[in-house]
């Protein structure tokens, strides 16, 4: 995001807001790779992808926190990323945000900025859920509780701590390029989170956001659609530590 200035910019932050946990990412992401070994996300280099309806109310600017790396076998490996996602209400209204985030369904790579804005990515694989029991949606009430929710004003922010990664291919294992895994090199990366967390794959779901939207007008407009990051550069390194992934 071009002249981010977190100073200028009056923030809400809640540094206790870890909704999802690092355990099911991982698992996530293991069940990407075995599901979908070579022929994950099915897309070449080059490839167009067509952009999806995003949320209009708010900009998100994500950071590289940490990133760390794992294996299952020799020939592939998984990129774990700790994110820092900041929320700006980027209307002329109040804007109403869960302050549960979860890790993004949504995570995609490209060579650089440019080919990630013209929809050429070379990693961008179909999410695959494996859910148990999903926790019951907690009970709602005539007015957002402060405690689930943030109300940003135009111009403000909110900012939360996310778990992402990718799938690597080990280019000396396999002798080339893996279509839909990544090697050695500078990318950038982009995820999409969903705004409203209080339905499947995350919570047992009994109430129609678009119904609290309706009731919730005079406090602000519930946002509930998907919100796309802008895009963050990291690098898979030549050299790396990899244990087995527990």
């Amino acid at each position: 995001m071009t002249g981010w200035n977190l100073r200028s910019k009056r923030r809400h932050q809640d540094s206790t807001v870890r909704f999802v946990m690092p355990r099911l990412g991982i698992l996530f992401l293991l069940a990407l790779l075995a599901l979908c070994r070579e022929s994950i996300a099915q897309q070449n280099y080059g490839a167009k992808e067509p952009t999806p309806l995003a949320e209009s109310l708010l900009s998100v600017h994500a950071e590289v926190l940490a990133q760390t790396y794992c294996h299952v076998d020799d020939q592939a490996f998984t990129a774990l990323m700790e994110l820092k996602l900041y929320f700006t209400n980027i209307s002329g209204h109040a804007v109403i945000l869960s302050r549960k985030i979860a890790s993004p369904n949504i995570v995609r790579a490209a060579r650089d900025a440019e080919e990630g804005k013209n929809g050429v990515f070379l990693y961008s694989p179909d999410p695959h859920f494996l859910v148990a029991k999903l926790p019951k949606s907690p009970s709602f009430q005539s007015a957002p509780d402060p405690k689930l929710f943030v109300i940003l004003k135009p111009g403000e922010s909110f900012d939360s701590v996310v778990y992402s990664g990718v799938l690597g291919a080990r280019s000396e294992a396999t002798g080339a390029p893996t279509h839909g895994l990544l090697s050695k090199g500078n990318y950038v990366l982009q995820v999409g989170v969903e705004t409203w967390p209080y339905d499947w794959p995350y919570f047992d779901a009994k109430v129609d956001p678009q119904k609290l939207k309706h009731q919730w007008a005079r406090y602000g407009e519930l946002s509930t659609g998907l919100a796309y990051s802008d895009f963050v550069p990291f690098v898979i390194p030549e050299h790396f530590k990899n244990p087995r992934c527990k």
